[in-house]
């Protein structure tokens, strides 16, 4: 069910559906459920996936949840680490970190980079992401992000961090993920001659 869209109910109909798909979800069994990330999605209503994910957890059971797909080249990496941790943390363990480099023109203008940025900044996110979820101190001097001496307080439950799938649409997005996660998920856009 496109529970984003029409966009013809209210937000709060939007959420108090997903609620309810989620409980019925977990009573049957499903291993996972996912929320996407776009921003400025208009007609759509496109909840941003941590809070949701967040407002779920108590819902769904023993259920994974899964970011499919945060676009790291238009968000911050150290706000999406915290993120990342507390969502691990609401849910005891149970998030899935889901990551992609992103395509649409309007959410690349407003994160301020180009779509030659896209590949760099995910790698370069995904490397700081993971130290900061170490625990330990952090200095980091990368082309997008710098921090300097800076320790989280609360790191993810899942040790060394929350399992990370990349999203793959192309011939080298298959490598990037093997290097970077711990899986690849193909989207919908590809056909299995490409997967």
């Amino acid at each position: 069910t496109p529970f984003f869209s029409p966009a013809d109910r209210p937000p709060t109909q939007v959420i108090d559906e997903l609620v309810t798909l989620s409980r019925r979800a977990a009573e049957l069994g499903f291993a996972w459920i996912s929320a996407p990330q776009h921003w400025t999605a208009h007609p759509t209503l496109w909840l941003q996936p941590f809070p949701l994910l967040a407002r779920l957890a108590p819902e769904t059971g023993s259920m994974r949840l899964m970011t499919l797909v945060i676009l790291l080249p238009i968000v911050n990496p150290v706000e999406t680490a915290e993120n990342v941790a507390t969502v691990d943390t609401i849910s005891h363990g149970r998030l899935t970190l889901g990551v992609a480099i992103g395509y649409r023109e309007a959410e690349l203008e407003a994160a301020g980079v180009t779509r030659k940025d896209r590949v760099p900044k995910l790698e370069e996110s995904l490397t700081l992401m993971k130290q900061l979820w170490s625990g330990e101190e952090v200095t980091f001097a990368g082309q997008y992000s710098r921090v300097t001496k800076v320790r989280m307080g609360l790191t993810p439950v899942q040790k060394p961090h929350p399992p990370i799938v990349m999203g793959c649409q192309s011939e080298r997005a298959p490598a990037r993920a093997a290097r970077f996660t711990d899986g690849a998920f193909f989207g919908p856009q590809g056909g299995w001659a490409d997967v």
